[in-house]
């Protein structure tokens, strides 16, 4: 296939800046961590008080668009025209879908969020430690872990579908931007191809350091290793050498390879804990937690702290999920869009926003479960484990409670590498991708780009670690899902504009499903 917008070479411009003031702020974080980690919880809770409505709004209005266009006559467009073959078979990309969103954030935040918001409930909800603040907090968990980060990377996945494969867009964000506004703006593309990669990089190297210090608690839970900063190069070493090369292998290789692994080893997890924690308790609040869901997911989505000034929580929490993932949405989006060639468009959104939502819901329904039962029964007291040992030793502790608990955890891992490695593959992928100047939707970013970008995601990871920076600086990246909003919303115009333009063109008889070169000027 003739790639006629592929042009290989590194948009300089963009890349290096944003990789050189991202420097610059994990230094001033290491250097002055006590000012710089007070002075970004302040900006986290001024912007969470000023504009913490608008990111809950748009978030909730995100989820709508998604159920019209999934019901709408555009979602009867096939990616990629109607000769397309899909490249991957219903399993593997269900796979792909499920792995390259979650991180290591499931498997830490399945057991954790259950138990701060059972024990520091909201205060207009319930009270702390109450049996409504038990299905509330299994409800909320859920519900953060589902269908509002999916509706977004969906949007943004069939957007760059649509205008990538269809139109024969390059697979950039100056795409988004030029048919989002009509014209050229040499000078915008560079900035938000800048910011996303500065965003990009900084959140998946946090990530990245969660996950070390996840992998440090488990070595010493399961070996009696001490954590400490040789543990943590090691981790680092291993886990960029398994992504890193999974990345460079390609989405049909490595990914596909990884996440069917990881795959396996969630499900046996899920039916282990399941069968040998307590069933009966886990199976009454997960289907109460659903119930909950049904009745209130629109305030579960837009709390905020009217009238209750004091509390924090909706913060701490929804602010900063909903943040996050309009973070990350616009690259993810831009990731799956590649394995979407062959289907309709409502399949597309179908698959990415039902089976990752439902496995997790699933997961933390039964993780999440049997934490509150662990805590309300006396069995184990997670809450003073958690103030005590901190929540990535806790996680272990709780493994501890059940049978086989030392091979449990070596499995959990192993859940966490392979877990970390299909997130940080499609994000270094993406970067590669954007320090692309123009990459055409089926090509591969360069080698090169790739393994620059995981060398400087693991370095970055390990520093955060290693010097204590990691709590100094991770607000921050919450605070810029503000400015990617921005991003967000021109990629649902994009699809919106650009889907009915397929859809007439095909019903018209001068299109196969929209499949032409889209011109230079875009403006009408």
């Amino acid at each position: 296939m003739e790639h006629n917008t592929e042009d290989r070479s590194m948009n300089k411009a963009a890349f290096w800046p944003a990789i050189v003031i991202l420097t610059l702020f994990i230094i001033a974080g290491i250097a002055w961590r006590e000012p710089v980690g007070n002075f970004m919880t302040k900006l986290l809770y001024g912007m969470a008080d000023y504009f913490g409505w608008y990111i809950n709004l748009l978030s909730l209005i995100f989820l709508i668009l998604a159920v019209v266009f999934i019901i709408g006559r555009y979602g009867d467009i096939v990616i990629g025209g109607a000769d397309a073959k899909p490249a991957f078979s219903m399993p593997s990309w269900c796979a792909m879908s499920i792995c390259s969103g979650i991180g290591t954030g499931l498997l830490f935040w399945a057991m954790g969020e259950p138990i701060y918001h059972f024990m520091t409930t909201p205060t207009a909800v319930a009270e702390a430690g109450s049996r409504p603040a038990a299905i509330f907090a299994v409800a909320q968990a859920m519900w953060d872990w589902s269908f509002i980060q999916y509706c977004m990377y969906a949007i943004c996945g069939a957007a760059f579908a649509v205008l990538c494969v269809n139109r024969k867009k390059s697979l950039s964000f100056n795409s988004i931007v030029e048919c989002a506004t009509g014209r050229r703006r040499p000078w915008l593309n560079t900035l938000i191809t800048a910011m996303v990669i500065f965003c990009i990089m900084g959140a998946t190297s946090n990530s990245m350091g969660v996950g070390l210090m996840q992998i440090g608690a488990g070595l010493e839970a399961a070996f009696g290793i001490p954590q400490n900063p040789v543990v943590w190069l090691f981790a680092a070493l291993f886990v960029g050498a398994v992504f890193i090369t999974s990345c460079v292998t390609g989405i049909s290789k490595g990914l596909k390879l990884i996440s069917t692994t990881c795959m396996c080893f969630f499900f046996f997890l899920m039916a282990y804990v399941l069968l040998l924690g307590n069933t009966q308790f886990i199976g009454k609040i997960g289907s109460e937690a659903v119930g909950y869901i049904v009745d209130h997911f629109g305030q579960m989505t837009t709390t905020t702290n009217v009238l209750t000034t004091n509390d924090t929580w909706f913060a701490d929490w929804i602010v900063q999920y909903w943040s996050s993932f309009i973070v990350y949405a616009p690259v993810i989006g831009m990731f799956l869009a590649r394995m979407g060639r062959g289907r309709t468009v409502r399949t597309f959104m179908l698959v990415q926003i039902l089976v990752p939502s439902i496995f997790c819901m699933i997961w933390i329904a039964i993780f999440g479960g049997q934490v509150i039962y662990l805590q309300t029964s006396g069995t184990f007291d997670v809450w003073n484990a958690v103030n005590t040992s901190g929540m990535q030793a806790t996680v272990f502790q709780i493994i501890g409670t059940l049978p086989l608990s030392k091979l449990i955890t070596i499995l959990f891992l192993c859940c966490i590498v392979m877990s970390f490695s299909t997130l940080a593959d499609p994000m270094a992928s993406c970067v590669a991708t954007l320090s692309c100047r123009k990459l055409d939707a089926e090509a591969e970013p360069p080698k090169f780009q790739k393994i620059l970008s995981g060398v400087l995601l693991c370095g970055t990871a390990y520093t955060l670690v290693a010097t204590g920076g990691i709590n100094s600086v991770k607000g921050m990246f919450t605070l810029v899902g503000l400015l990617q909003s921005i991003v967000l919303i021109m990629c649902a115009i994009v699809l919106f504009r650009f889907g009915k333009k397929c859809y007439q063109e095909h019903f018209e008889g001068s299109g196969d499903w929209g499949l032409v070169e889209e011109p230079v000027d875009v403006e009408e």
